[in-house]
């Protein structure tokens, strides 16, 4: 069970965050494995956006998502 429709847990956040560090790691990697030289600290910071952008991609779709993890629909009340 997930968060509610509209809303983002500690859960949801601790995933997101962990999605864009993911992101900047296996890019960095794969970046200096065809450059063949070690990362810089600007390199790093290039490769910070889009890993923040993969972050917030999979918080917006939590956002959306409701607790049975279906996407779009709200809530359904349970009588």
């Amino acid at each position: 069970m997930g968060s509610e429709f509209g809303k983002i847990n500690w859960l949801d956040l601790g995933k997101g965050v962990l999605i864009a560090v993911l992101t900047v790691i296996l890019t960095g990697i794969i970046t200096t494995l065809k450059s063949g030289e070690l990362p810089t600290l600007e390199l790093l910071k290039t490769l910070a956006i889009p890993g923040l952008g993969a972050g917030l991609a999979y918080l917006l779709k939590n956002l959306f998502t409701n607790s049975q993890n279906e996407l779009g629909k709200a809530e359904t009340k349970i009588i």
